[in-house]
């Protein structure tokens, strides 16, 4: 070997070798400053720690009763908040957060001094959850604080990232400049990274840049998400060296960020940006290439036209499918792209791509999908049905006859969406008072979903003719909705009653007169995002909850999950048998005990089957649909367990009311908005988190979660054995 060659050799070994050990040293410290197993804890294992004791573990009981009826116990909280025992301390720093109430805050002030590290990081990581602006300078003497504990300094980056002003995202960055590089402090500078990305104000992004060159891949990819996130041009530069970064975590974020109109306001152009795309396109890593295919369709050329279309034959669904949604994101201008597209929703293409061509030929030219969305309208797949009960609804007039097709369908949703949207475009063509003839006469029906249709079809942009004397016939309606096991019919009526409110009629005077109190924690959530305030007026905050939980199952919780996953035992594993193989799954028991136990109680009644996917989006989620018909809503127990790639989840509403409950869309947008919904992510979710509970996580499988398809189902899930593989 020439000795130039061995002499770079030995430079490209020790090199990889230094980036390899930083990287493990990330690793480990995150682990460290986040807690076992994966971050979902805020601490490790059992060693050293304080036995429970009986009055200990009933603190631990009257904390799961005041979190699971969102009770705010002032009293109980600040004495557990005070008790001698770390774990309690830090469980009530878990609940104020998780209660979502304004008055935990000074609750919160009073902790700020615990001695305990995995206490006072639970406190900042409760501070931000709570968005408390006034702690901020507070935070920032945590994170500017070399003494601080890596673990608390690293929430309070974290916290930035939630209350996100102008003044926080200027104190990440003056962070982010004076931090020194190496292992120490790197979880507090990675969580930094996340948090300014966090921040959708732009600014100065040399603290940012200069982690982009860190040997380390952990750091890298944080920083080229929080260069992508905001959308500033200034970034493009950054992003285009870094897409080809040897990490393809770094690659897979870096070309997300390199779309048409960024690139262009960038001063390179978009044809550099494009040709970076382009050749991401063969990149080994599909996360790579869908996000490639993703930003391609941000671009106005043709050439990138072309390379869509030729991608909607791929075998890889995640590719093929991108591509029918970069080429449907063109709208009128990929109308070269029409032939193709009414193609891939042929019988040659998996259901997944042919229901993502139907909607993209829509966009691209709605009277072109009038034939393969009739003829699509009596497919075999739920998802080809789905997807052309939407599309007949765009054609209007023209979609009369597929939607007929469709009054007896055999999906629930599917079969309400197809009354509501057939009822509507009948509406143009008949006077209104035959239109509430044809109301009334559906409402009788014993079918939910024909009276859920009916109602929805009232409210329609199509024929939105509902008024005040139609609020009677609502009135009874919902009446009837109450006794439905499924809710779709008691949403249907209240957000046609908000329709009419908002065009001047006195609907939810009406509705609050006849129901004086909440009939559910479900409708309340519907009523406060419909009517907003005035369910505040009528309803009060709709705290505490009434729950079908009693004392005895608090006790039970307690005693056989959370004091076991306390003491180091080994937490739950359950087997999800899908359509595309096996994924292993290990709960949180230790800081999500509700859900935990809700899971696992659907799995003991074996409610766990024929679950089907019925949202995947490539590279981000496979989401399942609701377990039950009459799914409760979930307790959202947010922690400071992270939403890692191979996350157990469920989706929550909490973005739709930015502060607390009775702001943003109204009462009842906050948390426990959602059934659950179980969800595996591709990929990590930093802007979810402090959103969305890290129930559990794959420890085996994910080759298996990355193959599924829109439509798949989970066939079963059991619990496994312990030792069993």
């Amino acid at each position: 070997m020439p000795l130039q060659t061995r002499n770079r050799l030995i430079v490209a070994v020790s090199a990889l070798a230094s980036a390899l050990a930083f990287t493990a040293a990330l690793v480990a410290a995150l682990v460290a400053a986040l807690g076992a197993p994966f971050f979902a804890s805020a601490q490790g294992g059992a060693s050293g720690r304080p036995s429970l004791s009986k009055s200990d573990v009933d603190e631990i009981i009257n904390l799961e009763h005041i979190e699971d009826r969102r009770d705010f116990d002032a009293r109980a909280l600040q004495r557990i908040a005070k008790a001698q025992h770390p774990e309690l301390r830090r469980r009530a720093a878990l609940a104020i957060a998780r209660l979502y109430d304004p008055r935990g805050r000074e609750l919160l002030r009073s902790m700020r001094s615990d001695s305990d590290t995995a206490v006072l990081a639970t406190v900042v990581w409760a501070t931000g959850q709570l968005v408390d602006t006034s702690a901020v300078a507070w935070l920032d003497s945590l994170l500017g604080e070399e003494r601080t504990p890596v673990g608390v300094a690293t929430e309070a980056a974290g916290a930035f990232g939630k209350i996100r002003t102008s003044d926080t995202r200027l104190r990440l960055s003056l962070y982010l400049s004076a931090a020194a590089p190496g292992p120490a402090r790197a979880p507090v500078v990675a969580e930094a990274l996340l948090s300014i990305g966090r921040h959708s104000e732009r600014g100065d992004i040399s603290s940012i840049t200069r982690w982009a060159e860190s040997p380390d891949a952990e750091l890298r990819w944080r920083a080229v998400w929080a260069l992508w996130r905001p959308g500033d041009p200034e970034a493009v530069p950054a992003l285009l060296q870094l897409s080809s970064d040897p990490s393809a975590e770094v690659r897979s974020w870096a070309v997300r960020g390199l779309t048409g109109p960024r690139s262009d306001s960038s001063g390179l152009g978009s044809a550099i940006a494009r040709d970076a795309l382009l050749a991401a396109l063969d990149d080994d890593d599909r996360r790579v290439a869908t996000n490639a295919v993703r930003t391609l369709g941000t671009h106005s050329d043709a050439p990138s036209l072309l390379q869509l279309v030729l991608l909607l034959d791929e075998p890889d669904p995640w590719i093929a499918t991108t591509a029918a949604d970069a080429i449907g994101a063109r709208g009128d201008n990929a109308r070269g792209a029409l032939g193709p597209l009414a193609n891939a929703t042929s019988d040659g293409h998996s259901p997944w791509v042919r229901a993502a061509a139907l909607i993209a030929l829509t966009d691209v030219g709605l009277s072109a999908a009038l034939y393969p969305a009739t003829a699509m309208a009596t497919d075999t797949s739920l998802v080809v049905r789905t997807a052309a009960v939407g599309v007949l609804t765009r054609l209007k007039v023209g979609g009369l006859v597929g939607l007929e097709t469709m009054l007896s369908e055999p999906d629930r949703g599917v079969r309400r969406d197809a009354h509501a949207a057939y009822l509507a475009l009948v509406d143009t063509l008949e006077n209104f008072e035959l239109s509430r003839a044809a109301r009334k006469q559906a409402f009788t029906s014993r079918d939910v979903a024909v009276r859920a249709g009916a109602a929805k079809s009232m409210a329609t942009p199509i024929a939105a003719w509902a008024d005040s004397s139609d609020i009677p016939m609502l009135l009874d309606a919902f009446a009837v909705a109450l006794r439905d096991s499924a809710a779709i019919a008691q949403d249907a009526v209240i957000e046609t009653l908000a329709e009419i409110e908002s065009r001047g009629g006195n609907a939810a005077a009406a509705f609050f007169a006849k129901y004086r109190t909440a009939p559910s924690e479900i409708v309340y959530g519907m009523a406060g995002r419909a009517f907003g305030f005035r369910t505040l007026a009528a309803w009060g905050t709709g705290r505490p909850i009434r729950s079908a939980r009693t004392n005895a199952d608090y006790k039970r919780i307690v005693e056989t999950l959370i004091v076991p996953a306390y003491n180091g035992e080994v937490p739950p594993r359950l087997r999800w048998e899908t359509t595309r193989g096996d994924v292993d799954t290990e709960l949180n028991p230790l800081d999500t005990p509700l859900a935990t136990d809700y899971l696992l109680s659907l799995v003991k009644q074996g409610a766990m089957r024929n679950i089907r996917f019925d949202r995947v989006v490539p590279n981000f989620v496979a989401q399942q649909r609701e377990v039950l018909i009459d799914e409760p809503l979930q307790r959202d127990e947010i922690s400071r367990g992270r939403l890692v790639r191979g996350n157990l989840s469920w989706g929550s509403n909490i973005g739709n009311s930015p502060m607390y409950p009775g702001r943003g869309r109204g009462p009842g947008a906050a948390y426990d908005t959602g059934p659950a919904v179980y969800v595996f992510a591709h990929t990590p979710q930093p802007h979810n988190e402090g959103d969305f509970a890290a129930l559990g996580r794959i420890v085996n499988g994910m080759d298996v979660a990355d193959l599924m398809q829109l439509g798949d189902y989970v066939k079963s899930v059991r619990v496994l054995k312990p030792g069993e593989k």
